[in-house]
C-alpha cells in the first residue's frame, strides 16, 4: 500500500471506529422511550444507564495516555473497539431481563471501551499525516460521532420496528467486532516516537499551556453538558411534543445530521480564522438554536429545524475542542491532551443528562429543559472567547490552521 493509501486508510478506519462509538452512544437514547413502555417505568428511571455509560467513557478516556504507553495507539484503538462490542452485545443479553441494575453494569463496561476509542482513533490517525493536515484530520475523524447519531436517528425507528431493541444492540455489537478484525488486519502502527508519548498530565500545564488548557477543560464540559443532554433525552422529550416511540428518533436524526454540517462549516471557519475564533461563533448558533426550539411550540418542522441548528453548534464545539487539542499540544503529550480534553467534557456528559433526568421526573416540561440547556452552551462561547485572546494559545491555533 502506497504512503497516501496508507494514510487514507487509516482515516477511514478510524472514522468507522468513531462512526460505530457514536452509533453505541445513540442507540440507548432513542430505544429508551419504547423501553420504558415496555418495561412499564418512566423515562426518567433510565438515568442510571445513562449516566454511568458516561462515566464509563470518562474513565477510558482518563486511561487512554497511558494505555497508548503500555499498548500503543494501534492496540489501544482495536482493544477499545473490541471492549465497547462487547458491552452492547451483553447489553442486547441482559435486555430481556428487565433489569435496570443489570443494564446500568454493562453501560458501563460499554462506556469503558467507548472512552478508549476516541482519542486513540484521532491520535492514530493525525500521527500519519504532516502538522498541516492534522486539523482536517481531526475533524475528519471525530465527525464519525456525529455521523453514528445520524444513521441511529434515520433509521431507529425502523430497526426498532422490526429487530426490537435487544436486536439493536445485537447490531451495534457484532459490527465492531467485524471492524475489530479488519483494523488487526490492516491497521498500522504509529510512527514510535508518537507511540513512546508521555502520558503525564502535568505536561498539558507547562509554562504557556497553563490557562489554555484549563480554558479548553472548562469549554469541553460546558459543551458536553449540553450536547450529551441532548443527544440523550432528545427522543423522549419530543414525546412531550406529540411524537409517537416510533417517531421520536426522528428528532435525533435531525440533531446528528445538523452536527455534520455544523463539523463542515467548522472546518471551512478554522481554516480561515483559525479554531479558536470558529470556537466563539459554534456555540452561539447552537445556543440561538436552542432558545428557538423551546418556544416554536407544537410545528414539528421548525422544531426538527432548530434540533438541527442546535446540533450544528454544539456538535461543532465538540468536535472543536478536540481539534483545538490536536492543535496545542505537542505530539508527545497528545493522546493524553485530546483524552483528558474529552474526559473533563464527558465529566460534562454526566452532569448534563442527570440533571436532565432529575428535571424530567419532577415532570418540568421538554421545552423548559432545552431552554435551560442553551445555558451551559452561552457560557462555553465566553471561554472560548477569553481562549482566543490568549495570545500564545491564538496564535499557535491559527498557525496550524492555515498550514
Amino acid at each position: 500500500m502506497t504512503g497516501n493509501g496508507m494514510r487514507f486508510g487509516v482515516v477511514g478506519l478510524a472514522f468507522l471506529a468513531v462512526l460505530l462509538d457514536g452509533f453505541d452512544s445513540a442507540s440507548l437514547s432513542f430505544v429508551l422511550p419504547s423501553l420504558a413502555r415496555q418495561w412499564g417505568v418512566t423515562s426518567a428511571a433510565f438515568t442510571p444507564a445513562v449516566v454511568l455509560t458516561n462515566i464509563g467513557v470518562v474513565l477510558g478516556y482518563l486511561a487512554s495516555g497511558r494505555l497508548a504507553v503500555r499498548l500503543g495507539l494501534r492496540r489501544m484503538l482495536i482493544a477499545g473497539t473490541v471492549l465497547f462490542a462487547a458491552g452492547s452485545l451483553a447489553t442486547a443479553l441482559v435486555l430481556p431481563l428487565q433489569s435496570l441494575t443489570a443494564l446500568s453494569t454493562v453501560r458501563l463496561i460499554t462506556g469503558l471501551g467507548l472512552g478508549v476509542v476516541l482519542p486513540g482513533a484521532v491520535s492514530l490517525a493525525t500521527a500519519h499525516h504532516p502538522d498541516g493536515r492534522r486539523q482536517t484530520v481531526s475533524v475528519t475523524v471525530t465527525l464519525g460521532l456525529a455521523f453514528g447519531g445520524t444513521v441511529a436517528g434515520v433509521f431507529g425507528g425502523s430497526l426498532l420496528a422490526s429487530v426490537g431493541a435487544t436486536g439493536v444492540f445485537w447490531i451495534g455489537g457484532g459490527l465492531p467486532l467485524l471492524l475489530a478484525v479488519v483494523m488487526g488486519r490492516w491497521l498500522p502502527a504509529a510512527p514510535a516516537s508518537v507511540a513512546a508519548s508521555a502520558a503525564r498530565v502535568g505536561a498539558l500545564f507547562a509554562p504557556g499551556l497553563r490557562a489554555a488548557t484549563l480554558l479548553l477543560w472548562t469549554f469541553a464540559f460546558l459543551v458536553f453538558i449540553a450536547s450529551y443532554t441532548l443527544q440523550s433525552w432528545v427522543p423522549t422529550l419530543l414525546t412531550g411534543y406529540g411524537f409517537s416511540p416510533s417517531q421520536a428518533p426522528i428528532g435525533l436524526a435531525f440533531l446528528s445530521f445538523g452536527g455534520v454540517i455544523g463539523g463542515v462549516v467548522l472546518l471551512l471557519l478554522a481554516a480561515r480564522k483559525g479554531i479558536t475564533f470558529a470556537l466563539m461563533v459554534m456555540p452561539a448558533i447552537g445556543a440561538v438554536s436552542m432558545v428557538v426550539a423551546a418556544t416554536v411550540g407544537t410545528d414539528h418542522t421548525a422544531l426538527l429545524l432548530a434540533l438541527a441548528g442546535s446540533g450544528a453548534g454544539v456538535t461543532a464545539s465538540q468536535i472543536g475542542q478536540l481539534t483545538l487539542a490536536v492543535a496545542m499540544y505537542s505530539p508527545a503529550t497528545r493522546t493524553a491532551g485530546v483524552g483528558w480534553a474529552a474526559a473533563l467534557g464527558r465529566v460534562g456528559s454526566i452532569v448534563g443528562p442527570a440533571t436532565a433526568g432529575v428535571l424530567l421526573a419532577l415532570s418540568l416540561p421538554g421545552e423548559d429543559i432545552v431552554l435551560l440547556t442553551a445555558i451551559p452552551v452561552v457560557v462555553a462561547a465566553v471561554s472560548a472567547a477569553v481562549l482566543w485572546r490568549l495570545p500564545r494559545a491564538a496564535v499557535e491555533a491559527k498557525e496550524v490552521a492555515r498550514r
